[in-house]
């Protein structure tokens, strides 16, 4: 039995032994693995730690190279592609390429310090041969020194001088549709408007000017004190011309009515300041044209005083605008600006002018008659 009892212990030992050994097999490889996984994740900590120190150093570096270039670089300059300017000397050329090329300025972000150097690296022709010889002038030290409100005087004083400004405002108190379409026109208004600011103080004399640029055809159907803005007025310009060419299609009115040639509008001008002759109509009080029948222009308020009864042209309050100072309430000879030679000088023009009138013009212009007695009431008031 002790055999049999000695048999029957051992496979007993053994399964003991068994599971201590995985027990304690177990316990290293939890305490081993443990270890590893905290190698890996310190592993990985410093990985992440030393690439994120990595771009840290990028951004800054990258900061750094902004701060010490500012603005933009001449290549992104040209890349907007800038006007270039060839010495026109014409003030609404000249001013459009200063307004198109400061905003390249803009757009680019390019720094005040720049602003001489690329703009006026677009100048060609004669605008080059101009500031090449400004820079002999001032020197070169002054000349990149410059700031670009210092190089716009100069340059303004060459390329836009006072004496063609005078003659863009006296244009457009006297511009008058002549065959132009109304984009044609209103394109023409508004690049001399820009230079009519003591003029035109509001957008109530703005609407103004217009109508009375636009041509007979469009008075007929606008009346300017029902307009808020020039946009307005502007558009309904658009809309009668469109009107005007469907009737045209139609047959119900002929091409050369709508936007008639400078030459037959001159010629109905003069014909309807002709006198009543041979059976022709005699002129309207109302509007100062020869016509039959009833004027249409009898009920329609008048733009300058809104009363009834008479036309812009024929208006009792309308004001004079002098050509000289471009103030209202006096005419160019009777300026107070004037001096006593200037005076004389606009005497001579206004007795020459007398001499220059054909025959027809005698008989057609009121002034004719009178012009040696206008020179003379001058020199009577100035000299005497």
């Amino acid at each position: 039995m002790t055999e049999k009892g000695n048999n029957d212990a051992v496979p007993i030992v053994t399964e003991q032994m068994t599971e201590v050994i995985v027990e304690e097999v177990g316990k290293a490889i939890e305490n081993s693995l443990s270890g590893f996984i905290d190698k890996i994740q310190n592993t990985v900590l410093l990985l992440v730690e030393e690439r994120v120190k990595r771009l840290e150093d990028n951004v800054n570096l990258v900061k750094e190279k902004s701060r010490e270039r500012k603005g933009c670089s001449y290549k992104e300059f040209m890349a907007c592609k800038p006007p270039s300017y060839n010495g026109e000397v014409d003030p609404i050329i000249c001013q459009r390429w200063l307004s198109d090329i400061e905003g390249v300025f803009e757009r680019t972000h390019c720094d005040v310090s720049d602003f001489v150097a690329y703009g006026t690296g677009q100048l060609r022709g004669q605008a080059k041969d101009w500031w090449d010889n400004k820079k002999k002038e001032i020197g070169a030290d002054a000349a990149r020194s410059m700031t670009w409100d210092e190089f716009k005087v100069p340059f303004l004083k060459h390329h836009s001088p006072k004496a063609v400004i005078n003659k863009i405002k006296e244009e457009f108190i006297q511009l008058r549709q002549k065959g132009e379409s109304i984009d044609k026109i209103t394109g023409i208004f508004l690049d001399k408007l820009r230079f009519c600011d003591e003029l035109v103080t509001n957008e109530e004399q703005k609407i103004y000017y217009y109508y009375n640029t636009l041509s007979a055809e469009y008075w007929e159907f606008m009346t300017p004190s029902k307009y808020e803005t020039l946009t307005e007025i502007i558009n309904t310009a658009r809309e009668r011309e469109i009107e005007l060419k469907k009737q045209v299609e139609r047959g119900e009115r002929r091409a050369q009515d709508v936007n008639p040639s400078p030459t037959k509008q001159a010629r109905t001008t003069e014909s309807a300041k002709e006198p009543d002759m041979k059976g022709g109509s005699p002129s309207c009080k109302v509007c100062g044209k020869g016509h039959k029948g009833e004027c249409r222009f009898k009920d329609k308020p008048c733009p300058i005083c809104g009363k009834t009864r008479h036309t812009a042209s024929l208006c009792p309050g309308k004001v004079s605008v002098c050509y000289n100072c471009y103030q209202p309430g006096h005419r160019k000879f009777e300026c107070p600006e004037l001096n006593e030679k200037d005076v004389q000088m606009e005497a001579q023009k206004a007795w020459a002018r007398s001499f220059q009138l054909t025959a027809t013009e005698v008989k057609i212009e009121p002034d004719a008659v009178s012009g040696m007695s206008l020179v003379n009431s001058i020199f009577n008031t100035n000299f005497n």
